[in-house]
């Protein structure tokens, strides 16, 4: 029986998160709702298969998530030259040459694989910034994503089913075959296995080249579905990948695995998230129980081990004919008791704990909204109990316009005009440091000719649902989803808030739960700029209607959206460049600590800068520019070499961000005793806010976060009440210096 259970212990996961998840989840059941399920597991399926087999052989492989990039990237990027057959060939090639190297370092040059591989994806890292620089790879054609998306049958698409039997074959060849059993005698034992002629090095390399492989054919099928490649695609599936092949019960000893019990386990753990996400838990809660079912299995595993350490080398008979074996007997039961009545007790313990959090963030997101919403505020009766008043005659109804953040800002400030100038007749063939070459991104969704836009019902906004993608969860975007809140709560509409956390692989799973569930409208922060194409194209299809915000998208995608709403993060950047050059006496070197990649900001909050500044001020110089990801430490790093390559050369410093990576940046400063660099950076966070007063920061932007928010909950409304929409709705803009800050005090985040 106890082996039974161990044996089978990821089929009874499954079947118990599925029972769960079905009878709380709303829509779980849905074909449309496992299909998506599918198609989020079937992205790390691939990379599953070979980190699997690396285990088995007792290694570790770090770089799978680069490498799953690295293959989404020469995919897209080659395509055009070489045909999809030719690019994936390129792709799964380079990833096996990735997993040679790998091979070679372990068992050639014995260096830990866990050092190895560490470093080969620092490397792959490196080369997929410096192949993409930093941007989005787009597919021109989306005949064959579409196609791949396809749904043919219940659960499965060409996706999908391609996947399951890349599976399956490699089940059986690990399973059915001498040389795939050779692979658990060598992670077993690698002595025995060498005695008995196998060669342990060809084995253990040849794991390491599956692996590449596969990784990259992963990237290569996902970036085909969703019609681009990022960045970051693979960035989180390291983690995802590593829980799910130890859950699916591969032993990191070496010598015990299954590539389908991998995938089964993948798709149990893509079950807990959709559930917890349908049910509006937070992020951080989806990583918690998919923590929780980790740890438990890896306490289990252990104290298996234990057992049988306990008992090795022991002989029943002879325990019987001493007469203790009754004794003994006794005492393993009375362990087993103990460890199931601890194993029990922490299960619960977190059980409890993950729905009191849950129940907590619903009461604290209330709890916002009616503190911040101001007893004078025009909102009128329900229409439940309003003499024969509409719907849409209450929403009619609803005043907003005097409601503010916490800072005193106006929450719907009135529309910050913009001038669009006469576009370049080819602005790809301008210079980067041309404010032409960037027209194209800067004035995304002027102009443009829409496409399937749904009209509007124009029956009021009462017990309407709007979903919420959020990109990340942060302080900036919890502040604009307590202003979006406020805006909805007013209306009386009915918000969803869902997080993908900078994953573009979790915000397409999202797209398919709100499709599935039925949403009215969807605001969505995109996690990629220019990814999010074929994710507008979807929900456009499905005839929901869209509005983009904070995040500006690519001009293709802009064509499928009611609007976009959020700062002008170009308008605004030239605004600082001017300070900044006053601040600078237009003249000296200067560098740029850039943004995320991927998003519209890592190229607003640099080019700005870069354009204004070669316009008014020739004189000053850009010595470097580099991101940091918004990390401190990083940043910190950054700008130490900086100051050390450039010395007394570097005369300043613009930050795309004033909260994290700028206390990177003053700590640095601070270190070199180099007090005397100007600085200035877009934000303004409480600790920026705190910067500027101690004089440590000369000059940062205006971003009301709240009114970030509200503001495309207040253009849901419109749309629903019937009211014409902007295309383009921009925040206001403002320089915060000593002078002003005041005013912007308490900091919203």
């Amino acid at each position: 029986m106890k082996h039974w259970l161990a044996e089978n212990r990821i089929y009874l996961v499954l079947i118990a998160i599925f029972a769960l998840m079905a009878s709380l989840a709303p829509n779980f059941l849905t074909w449309n709702n496992q299909t998506s399920i599918m198609k989020g597991m079937s992205l790390q399926a691939l990379p599953a298969i070979g980190f699997t087999i690396v285990m088995i052989t007792r290694q570790l492989d770090l770089s799978i998530g680069s490498v799953l990039t690295l293959g989404g990237m020469l995919t897209v990027g080659l395509q055009p030259q070489l045909g999809w057959g030719g690019s994936i060939a390129v792709a799964v090639a380079a990833g096996c040459a990735v997993g040679y190297l790998n091979g070679f370092l372990v068992t050639k040059a014995k260096v830990d694989s866990f050092i190895a591989t560490l470093g080969t994806m620092i490397i792959v890292q490196g080369f997929v910034y410096q192949y993409s620089g930093g941007d989005t790879l787009v597919v021109e054609n989306f005949a064959l994503g579409d196609w791949m998306e396809s749904s043919f049958l219940p659960l499965l698409s060409p996706r999908i089913l391609l996947v399951i039997l890349i599976v399956l074959v490699f089940e059986a060849f690990l399973k059915k075959t001498s040389m795939g059993r050779a692979f658990y005698l060598v992670g077993g034992n690698a002595t025995t296995a060498w005695h008995a002629g196998i060669p342990v090095d060809r084995y253990v390399t040849s794991a390491f080249v599956i692996s590449g492989g596969l990784s990259a054919l992963g990237g290569a099928l996902f970036s085909i579905s969703i019609n681009s490649a990022t960045t970051t695609m693979g960035v989180t599936s390291l983690m995802v990948v590593v829980a799910a092949v130890i859950i699916g019960g591969t032993s990191m000893n070496g010598g015990k695995g299954s590539v389908f019990k991998s995938m089964i386990a993948l798709i149990a753990l893509t079950m807990l998230a959709n559930g917890f996400s349908a049910m509006g838990a937070g992020w951080e809660i989806q990583k918690i129980t998919g923590g929780l079912v980790l740890a438990s299995v890896i306490l289990y595993d252990a104290w298996v081990q234990y057992r049988k350490e306990q008992v090795k080398g022991q002989r029943h008979e002879l325990l019987e004919q001493l007469e203790i074996l009754e004794d003994t007997t006794m005492q393993k039961k009375n362990d087993n008791t103990l460890a199931i009545v601890c194993v029990s007790a922490v299960a619960c313990v977190a059980i409890v704990a993950i729905f009191a959090m849950f129940n907590l963030r619903l009461a604290k997101n209330s709890a916002a909204t009616m503190v911040a919403m101001p007893a004078h505020t025009n909102v009128p009766a329900s229409p439940a109990t309003a003499n024969g008043q509409s719907n849409l005659e209450w929403s009619l109804a609803i005043d907003a316009s005097d409601l503010t953040s916490v800072d005193g800002q106006l929450l719907i400030p009135p529309s910050s005009p913009k001038t669009i100038p006469e576009r370049p007749a080819n602005p790809e063939a301008l210079e980067e440091h041309d404010a032409g070459y960037w027209y194209d991104m800067e004035y995304a969704g002027w102009g443009l000719d829409k496409i399937n836009i749904p009209q509007s019902p124009a029956d009021g906004t009462r017990g309407k649902k709007v979903a919420f993608l959020k990109m990340v969860d942060h302080p900036y975007q919890t502040a604009n989803e307590r202003g979006m809140q406020k805006i909805a709560d007013m209306y009386g509409i009915e918000m969803k808030t869902m997080v993908a956390n900078a994953d573009i692989n979790t915000q397409a799973q999202q797209v398919d739960q709100v499709i599935n569930e039925g949403a009215d409208l969807v605001i969505i922060n995109p996690v990629d700029a220019k990814a999010c194409l074929p994710l507008f194209r979807k929900l456009n299809q499905a005839g929901i209607p869209i509005i983009a915000s904070n995040v500006l998208p690519s001009d293709e995608a802009m064509a499928y959206t009611l609007a976009w709403t959020g700062p002008d993060d170009w308008g605004q950047m030239r605004m600082l460049a001017r300070d900044f050059a006053e601040l600078m006496n237009y003249e000296g070197g200067y560098c740029i600590v850039r943004h995320r990649p991927g998003s519209s900001p890592y190229f607003a909050r640099t080019f700005a800068i870069i354009t204004e500044l070669k316009k008014i001020a020739p004189k000053m110089e850009l010595l470097a520019m580099q991101t940091t990801d918004l990390e401190a430490e990083k940043s910190m790093q950054v700008v130490s070499d900086w100051i050390t390559r450039f010395g007394p050369e570097l005369k300043g410093i613009v930050s795309c961000d004033d909260s994290g990576a700028q206390v990177g940046i003053n700590e640095a400063v601070a270190n070199a005793d180099r007090e005397d660099i100007i600085r200035v950076a877009a934000g303004n966070s409480k600790v920026g806010m705190e910067f500027i007063q101690y004089g440590s920061l000369k000059a940062i932007t205006f971003q009301s976060p709240e009114a970030d928010g509200a503001i495309p909950m207040q253009l849901a409304a419109d749309w629903f009440n019937g009211k014409p929409v902007d295309a383009v709705r921009y925040l206001p803009q403002r320089i915060i210096t000593i002078e002003n800050v005041e005013e912007f005090l308490p900091a919203q985040w």
